[in-house]
């Protein structure tokens, strides 16, 4: 509510959002940009005892260890605004005159009007905290069991211990919803899990007709989980060693994974994101995307039009989550050629090619907010519907995004490695990497069995699937000095152009569509050992060296580009640590 006694309102009545205010907005460009400063301190305890002992006519081989982390981040931001101080500075002068250090407020005169007395007022610093500790312990037994034509069977067990323990602690100015920023409230939560896994190696043959060496193995790990319970997990691999040179290997595994301590107990909290209703006409008055019928029914009059783009999406962790349960399989060769071994050009050269296929259910995601607002819209499906809120007028006022297991992925490709070792010259010596993933499906059904939009090569909304990732490294050393040169590429991707359909930034407004080019970044880093401390390793390198922005990305919210593939716009930085092993 702006009062028609502030001094600064130029309408001479009050704007009161119940009566006859849509919407106003004003940039503070005179507070700055907002930031964000982090500290983070991380402790580490670790400690252990190897051994062997006989027994049965053997030698066992036996380790136990312990390991304590802790992790602990406090966050500062400037720039943002107190909402309640807003809203006294916009009121009624004698409410603010009433009130310490509050001074009427003026958005309506243009850049430089909101002085410095009216920033101290409304612009807070902000503190939260958060920390994360890992109590670890384990005891492992191996030794070969009998032998068997093909060689020894081999035997691995062991026991393990693990406790997660985290909270998060914000800002009072947060809690109390004052802060134009994320609202979130405290939270804390902890689990433990106990774990026994077995392992055995059987050598079908050995020095055969049909090969040098053939492997079968198989593993199984129970775990329980304080939260839910037990569960088994086995898995099976086969390794054959055709000749010196191939290798041919596949396994088939069962996977089990417990959410994590912030998807189970990560608070409520808020995210602004940018979408688009269906249900509104578009900007040049099109008719809106969604079926009339369903928005009507949903209670969406005619001839609404979204005021605001950005829409405030309620996000955070689930107690009630179930696991992850997933089904694996990979087949591929390996491929080391004799005569790139120990050659004047090369001392090693491998060739790694593998076939994979996962399908995981109950996928721990919060389902993308727009394909939300789109399938509540097409199937007014209490699923999807229930979640948002609309206004007597149409809009959207409530939208609730959180984690949940959703119905399944399905997803298989390749993945193609070469490894190239050069022999050492008086120049050092050389290694090349290059690490390919091309992506050839990826399904994902929600719980009710929608197909959602992500699939490989396509942008929706913050979230990306590139039919082709590669890293290619270069290493060097020579004596104590070690450096390395890495090239990272994302193949392009489509997107929806959305309302922007009708500007000119979208790629291509006959069909819709917009193209992220592909992009590579490239990284460096220089190290040095230190003779006269054993273990010490200086090091300092160079990210993104060439300084690349992300391709713009129109169906992103709120920054245009996508953080979770790309580094950030401006994103080259340098760092410098220590490496100190003991």
């Amino acid at each position: 509510m702006i009062s028609a006694l502030n001094p600064f309102n130029p309408f001479g009545f009050e704007l009161n959002s119940a009566t006859n205010l849509i919407q106003i907005g004003r940039r503070p460009l005179e507070g700055g940009p907002r930031r964000y400063e982090q500290q983070v301190d991380t402790q580490y305890f670790g400690t252990g005892l190897v051994g062997t002992f006989e027994g049965a006519g053997r030698t066992w081989f036996w380790d136990v260890n312990g390991m304590y982390s802790k992790n602990k981040a406090d966050q500062t931001n400037y720039g943002s605004y107190n909402l309640y101080n807003i809203n006294l500075a916009l009121g009624d002068p004698s409410g603010c005159a009433a009130v310490a250090g509050c001074v009427p407020l003026d958005i309506f005169s243009g850049a430089g009007s909101i002085t410095p007395e009216m920033l101290r007022w409304i612009q807070p610093v902000v503190r939260d905290r958060s920390q994360n500790e890992l109590s670890l312990f384990t005891a492992n037994l191996s030794s070969e069991l009998f032998q068997l034509p093909g060689g020894a069977v081999s035997f691995a067990g062991g026991y393990e211990y693990r406790k997660y323990e985290g909270s998060y602690q914000p800002d009072p100015l947060t809690v109390a919803g004052r802060y134009n920023g994320v609202p979130s409230l405290p939270t804390a939560g902890s689990y433990d899990v106990n774990e026994a896994y077995l392992e055995l190696n059987i050598p079908i043959f050995a020095n055969s007709a049909l090969g040098d060496k053939l492997d079968l193995n198989i593993a199984g790990r129970y775990s329980d989980y304080s939260t839910f319970g037990g569960e088994f997990t086995p898995k099976y691999g086969l390794r054959w060693q055709v000749t010196d040179e191939f290798v041919l290997r596949t396994s088939y595994a069962e996977g089990f994974r417990a959410p994590t301590i912030g998807e189970l107990f990560g608070s409520a909290a808020r995210a602004d994101l940018q979408l688009s209703d269906p249900c509104s006409i578009g900007l040049g008055g099109t008719a809106p995307r969604g079926s009339a019928a369903n928005c009507a029914t949903l209670g969406v009059p005619a001839g609404y039009q979204q005021a605001n783009q950005q829409i405030s999406v309620t996000t955070g962790g689930n107690e009630q989550l179930d696991p992850e349960r997933s089904r694996s399989f990979s087949a591929g060769f390996v491929f080391s050629p004799g005569f790139a071994s120990d050659a004047s050009w090369s001392d090693r050269l491998d060739l790694e090619v593998t076939f994979y296929r996962h399908h995981v259910d109950g996928a721990i995601q919060a389902i993308n907010a727009q394909t939300q607002l789109d399938l509540c819209v097409d199937t007014l499906d209490a699923l999807y519907c229930d979640g948002i809120g609309r206004a007597s007028t149409g809009g959207i006022n409530a939208f609730n995004n959180r984690l949940t297991n959703l119905g399944s992925i399905k997803t298989d490709g390749w993945d193609v490695d070469l490894f190239w070792t050069l022999p050492q010259t008086a120049f050092g010596r050389f290694k090349l990497s290059w690490q390919n993933t091309l992506v050839g499906r990826y399904e994902a059904l929600g719980a009710a069995g929608q197909r959602q939009p992500q699939g490989p090569g396509i942008e929706v909304v913050d979230s990306a699937i590139p039919e082709w990732t590669s890293n290619a490294v270069l290493d060097w050393s020579l004596g104590n000095w070690t450096a390395s040169w890495t090239a990272r590429h994302i193949s392009k991707l489509t997107e929806q152009c959305g309302d922007a359909v009708e500007f000119a930034v979208c790629f291509d407004p006959t069909v819709g569509t917009n193209r992220l080019d592909a992009i590579t970044y490239h990284d460096a880093q220089v190290g040095y050992r230190v003779d006269w401390l054993k273990g010490l390793q200086l090091i300092a390198g160079l990210n993104n060296v060439f300084d690349k922005d992300p391709p713009i990305c129109l169906s992103c919210s709120l920054n245009g580009y996508d953080a979770s593939t790309y580094d950030i716009p401006g994103g080259r930085f340098w760092y410098a640590r220590v490496d100190l092993k003991f």
